[in-house]
């Protein structure tokens, strides 16, 4: 008797992204495997990152390529409401998608694209012609980015021959619902829904839209929002928690950082690390060698050259001179 190999799902990973949503997908496939004792399904986590953090910060293991041809792949979206930081994430994104989206393709495998990411599948021209939607916030820009597509932003999820795309952020749920029966899973998939206590299936994304713009509090400005950060972990803090406590991805904090404040994050971390160690200077007894390690630097040596060109003079001149 030949086995029939389990249907492959890859999951692929925005820089970030949901992590409810990545990890109630797998839970979903797992508990079908668990529910009929044997693996109709397998799945993993892609991403040409690698190890790759959500925006809540809780990491997914993932692979830089699939292990093996998915069967269906699935686009996780990219978070965010601030539309022009959003769209420019999603443009810097396409580019990592498209290998992903055009292997799929080649196979002849199920896309599913979750809320955003219908901006990938549309900038690949895959959905030229055909039926789509999209997360609420964005239907504006992707119909005028986008305009071969026949964008329907009131539906929850839009299924077009083997294309799936759904809007808003758990509208990954009802994917995961159409795509299990669609599969031929229909006892599972109603099995799932009891055991996870799931919601009742919805149909129209239309009333849940609001203006974001009566809620959204004023943003502070990229510089009083660095001058409240808390430093006294400066030697743990690099550049990955420096964009997690701005609340920011890496690009975008990059991006802000050129159009805000004129130099690079590094740059910033470098200054606040080199200031901090100035005050240690200059007001307590610490060696040079502590001071090194307390703002962060292993090297000593590697330190005492940095203060030196930076301030003209070594750290021990610097503290004597400021006595």
């Amino acid at each position: 008797m030949v086995t029939k190999p389990p249907i492959h799902v890859v999951i692929w990973l925005p820089e970030t992204f949901y992590a409810a949503v990545a990890a109630t997908l797998a839970e979903i496939f797992q508990l079908v495997n668990t529910l009929r004792r044997e693996a109709v399904f397998s799945f993993e986590f892609v991403s040409r990152r690698g190890c790759t953090p959500a925006a809540s910060g809780v990491s997914f293991a993932a692979r830089e390529t699939p292990s093996r041809t998915p069967d269906v792949l699935i686009l996780l979206a990219v978070p965010g409401m601030e539309r022009s930081a959003l769209l420019a994430d999603l443009d810097a994104e396409s580019s990592l998608a498209a290998p992903f989206i055009a292997h799929a393709r080649q196979a002849g495998a199920i896309i599913a694209a979750h809320c955003s990411a219908s901006y990938f599948l549309a900038q690949a021209g895959v959905l030229d012609g055909k039926a789509a939607t999209v997360s609420w916030w964005l239907k504006d820009d992707v119909g005028r980015l986008f305009p071969k597509v026949r964008w329907d932003a009131s539906r929850l999820l839009v299924r077009d021959g083997r294309l799936y795309t759904c809007g808003g952020g758990f509208s990954g749920l009802e994917l995961a619902k159409a795509l299990l029966k669609d599969l031929g899973f229909q006892d599972e998939e109603r099995w799932v829904r009891k055991l996870l206590v799931l919601p009742p299936s919805r149909h129209l994304q239309t009333p849940y839209e609001i203006d974001l713009a009566e809620f959204a509090p004023q943003a502070a400005s990229l510089r009083e929002r660095l001058d409240a950060l808390p430093l006294d972990d400066i030697a743990s803090l690099d550049l990955t928690a420096l964009a997690s406590r701005l609340t920011l991805t890496p690009r975008t904090m990059a991006r802000r950082f050129a159009d805000e404040i004129g130099f690079s994050p590094g740059q910033w971390l470098k200054d606040r690390r080199l200031a901090i160690a100035r005050t240690l200077l200059e007001e307590t007894d610490m060696s040079v060698a502590e001071v090194c390690h307390r703002v962060g630097y292993e090297d000593e040596a590697s330190f005492n050259r940095l203060f030196s060109k930076t301030m003209g003079m070594p750290p021990g001149a610097y503290r004597r001179e400021s006595r």
